[in-house]
């Protein structure tokens, strides 16, 4: 089988020399509509206490800035720094490309945080629902980097290997076939996302375990996926992503352990306010909820 010759422009259409829509600015708008919409059904069907269709379009939003932010920030200061130095107009150019995964999640778990705290949502509760549509957005990104030819794989000479030598859209095309490993990762995200709901939907674990099954599985995955692709080896044969996975994939064992076997908040409906609410409680010990009881029937008296 002849090898596929890629020679794609990157961009959808442009607007003068080197500005233009990228396809890669397509999976950023799939993922903020994808996770908008999830939330936007969580809401209307009550699954999130404090939750409303009005405030997941600020997550959203925030979400999508603060993941920028971090993806910029770590592709700069932490992948590529050697490259850019000290050329603050270089840090900021996200239209040139470079976003690192690593710190867009950073950022997302970050507005997590703050949205939670500013509406009083746990964050498995936002985690947990966003994970399958982050995955997807994920999926559609790596066919992006693929039609941008970078992040491109090792020599190859098997069936589907690339040849990008001949790319007039490149400033240095590769010599040689390559594994097309932009998509065995996108592939890898869209069979992650169909588990992720699956669990979400279908068996409705406790709070924690489809997060850090995202988290756990992304990683040990891509560990894996980075020996194929084309990277600077940094220690023990092992590239720096790679190090950043196996991190993940090590967290999201142990923290899959620790929601697995540790129990979760009691909660309890009351009637007239939507959605569940902290049992007040909850996490005591028997002997301190008793004198907390007693307490309030002295008062009620």
């Amino acid at each position: 089988m002849d090898p596929f010759v890629h020679n794609i422009d990157p961009f959808i259409f442009r607007i003068g020399d080197g500005f233009g829509v990228r396809w890669y600015s397509i999976p950023y708008m799939l993922g903020m509509l994808f996770v908008y919409l999830s939330l936007r059904k969580a809401a209307a069907q009550r699954r999130i206490a404090g939750l409303t269709e009005e405030n997941s379009e600020s997550f959203v939003i925030m979400a999508i800035a603060l993941a920028l932010v971090g993806a910029r920030f770590f592709h700069v200061f932490v992948f590529e720094f050697d490259r850019y130095g000290f050329d603050p107009v270089a840090w900021v150019a996200v239209w040139r490309g470079g976003l690192a995964f690593h710190g867009g999640l950073l950022g997302v778990v970050l507005a997590v945080y703050i949205f939670g705290r500013q509406h009083g949502i746990r964050m498995y509760d936002l985690t947990d629902r966003i994970a399958a549509p982050v995955a997807v957005a994920l999926g559609f990104g790596r066919i992006a980097n693929f039609i941008n030819a970078e992040m491109y794989g090792t020599l190859y000479d098997g069936p589907f290997c690339v040849d990008y030598s001949q790319s007039q859209y490149m400033g240095a095309p590769p010599e040689g076939c390559r594994h097309p490993v932009q998509l065995y990762e996108s592939a890898k995200n869209f069979v992650l996302a169909g588990i992720l709901l699956g669990m979400r939907e279908k068996l409705r674990p406790r709070p924690g375990v489809v997060t850090w099954t995202f988290i756990g599985g992304y990683g040990v995955i891509r560990f894996f996926l980075m020996f194929v692709r084309e990277e600077r080896i940094v220690a023990a044969g092992l590239t720096l992503a790679q190090f950043f996975s196996a991190g993940m994939a090590i967290l999201g064992a142990v923290m899959l352990v620790v929601v697995m076997t540790t129990e979760p908040p009691r909660e309890r409906t009351t009637p007239g306010v939507d959605g569940p609410v902290q049992d007040p409680g909850a996490g005591e010990s028997g002997g301190a909820a008793r004198r907390r009881e007693r307490r309030q029937r002295r008062g009620g008296r």
